[in-house]
């Protein structure tokens, strides 16, 4: 009897955590699930997964600031900078602008952004499923700051600190330069042929740096260079799989995986609430 509750309790705890996944992703997508090449490499990505510590969402093309006018490639930079490097961040209002490095503990938070450099009319995941996935988070830092940092509920506070729609125009400019962004929909970027980057970053590659604690919760920022070698894989679509692995081979980088950001989608699926929104460590 008492097993028979245990399993029943199981059975149940998976049903509501399979229902929370496809709130957060969506459904499980039965031909990458039955892929052979996929089924192959899934004790691949589980460890990948397992050391990835801090994950960096970016696309292969952005506009370079401060004026948003030249495109730059983001997978070169990479190659040709040996790494990621810290870049223009004026987001932190208790710290003013600084130079940083954006990452996150949830693969999911930093896919929302990575999925804008998709050229519009493009997407990773259907607009409901987008849209509340960017609810979700919204949500946290509303209760953070009523909790830490009420003066954020200010509009003239935010308008002081630059925490407008104008204000954070910038976070949009690397990818397009309309003037009207509809995060929920997907791709938004102008940017001919781009696509979204998600980099998984190994343990304890940089010290953190002190930030706002309602930026804290979900995100991370390094003011110190994220070498290759510190680097667990880089994910992108599975039609550009090869293009990057190709750069990286002509440059010599032959250990960096490289996989589709479709199979890192549909393995998440199958994880641990906890780590699909907060990003603690896979067990």
């Amino acid at each position: 009897m008492v097993l028979e509750r245990f399993k029943t309790r199981l059975l149940e705890n998976e049903l509501v955590r399979k229902v929370r996944a496809t709130m957060l992703l969506g459904g499980s997508d039965k031909l990458i699930r039955q892929n052979k090449e996929y089924i192959i490499a899934l004790p691949q990505i589980r460890e990948l997964y397992k050391q990835a510590w801090r994950w960096h969402g970016t696309g292969r093309y952005q506009y370079s600031p401060p004026d948003y006018k030249d495109q730059r490639d983001v997978i070169s930079e990479i190659i040709a900078n040996n790494g990621l490097i810290p870049h223009l961040d004026p987001l932190d209002y208790t710290r003013g602008t600084m130079y940083s490095i954006s990452t996150s503990p949830s693969r999911l938070y930093s896919s929302l952004y990575a999925q804008l450099h998709f050229e519009e009319g493009k997407r990773l995941r259907n607009p409901m499923i987008t849209a509340y996935g960017w609810g979700v988070f919204m949500k946290a830092i509303v209760e953070i700051s009523v909790k830490k940092d009420r003066r954020l509920l200010d509009k003239k506070f935010r308008q002081e600190k630059g925490l407008t729609n104008e204000g954070t125009q910038y976070f949009h400019q690397k990818y397009t330069k309309k003037k009207k962004v509809h995060m929920f929909q997907g791709g938004q970027s102008d940017i001919k042929g781009n696509y979204p980057i998600l980099i998984g970053i190994k343990a304890d590659s940089f010290p953190e740096e002190k930030i706002a604690e309602v930026l804290k919760r979900h995100e991370s920022r390094s003011t110190i260079p994220i070498r290759i070698d510190q680097l667990t894989h880089i994910e992108v679509p599975l039609l550009n799989v090869e293009e990057v692995k190709k750069l990286l081979k002509q440059a010599g980088i032959n250990l960096l995986p490289v996989i589709p950001i479709e199979w890192g989608e549909e393995f998440s699926k199958s994880l641990p609430v906890y780590w699909i929104f907060d990003g603690k460590p896979l067990k």
